[in-house]
C-alpha cells in the first residue's frame, strides 16, 4: 500500500517536472541544470551537466516534430468539423489520430524525466523533484491565474 502511494507520489512529481522543464507545449522554460544554486544544491557535476544538456538539445528536436504533427493533426481535425457535409466517423478518427499527437507530447516528456532520473540517481532526483513542487507554490502564491 505505502508502495502504491509512493509510485503515485513519484509519478504526480514527475508530471510537474516534464511541465517545468519542457513547459507546457514543449518550450524551455529555462535550463534549470545551469542554476547556480540547483548545480550547488544537487552538486551536479560538469559531466552531469553536459549530459543534460546533450539530452535537452535531443528531446527539443523530438518535441519540434511533435509539435508539428499535433497543429497538422490540428489543422486536420478543424478541416473537417467546418466541412458542410460532415462525416461524423472521419471526425472521430481524426480527434483520435490529434489525442495520439498529443499523447506522443507527453510521452516524450516522460522520456526526458526518466533519463534526468538515470543521470541524477534517485536520491538527487527526489531533491530537484521536492524543489521543484516549492518552487511551484511560490508560482502560484504570485500569480492568481496559475
Amino acid at each position: 500500500m505505502i508502495n502504491r502511494k509512493l509510485f503515485l507520489c513519484i509519478f504526480i512529481i514527475l508530471i510537474a517536472l516534464a511541465s517545468d522543464a519542457l513547459g507546457r507545449d514543449g518550450e524551455p522554460l529555462g535550463k534549470w541544470w545551469h542554476d547556480s544554486s540547483i548545480l550547488k544544491k544537487l552538486n551536479l557535476t560538469e559531466k552531469e551537466s553536459q549530459q543534460i544538456d546533450s539530452l535537452f538539445v535531443e528531446s527539443m528536436r523530438r518535441m519540434i516534430d511533435l509539435k508539428s504533427a499535433v497543429e497538422k493533426e490540428r489543422f486536420e481535425l478543424r478541416n473537417l468539423l467546418e466541412n458542410k457535409t460532415g462525416n461524423d466517423s472521419a471526425v472521430k478518427e481524426q480527434f483520435n489520430n490529434l489525442e495520439k499527437a498529443r499523447s506522443a507530447i507527453a510521452f516524450e516528456r516522460l522520456q526526458f524525466l526518466i533519463k534526468i532520473r538515470e543521470i541524477l540517481g534517485i536520491k538527487r532526483f527526489r531533491e530537484l523533484s521536492s524543489s521543484s513542487e516549492s518552487s511551484g507554490k511560490d508560482r502560484r502564491r504570485n500569480n492568481p491565474l496559475h
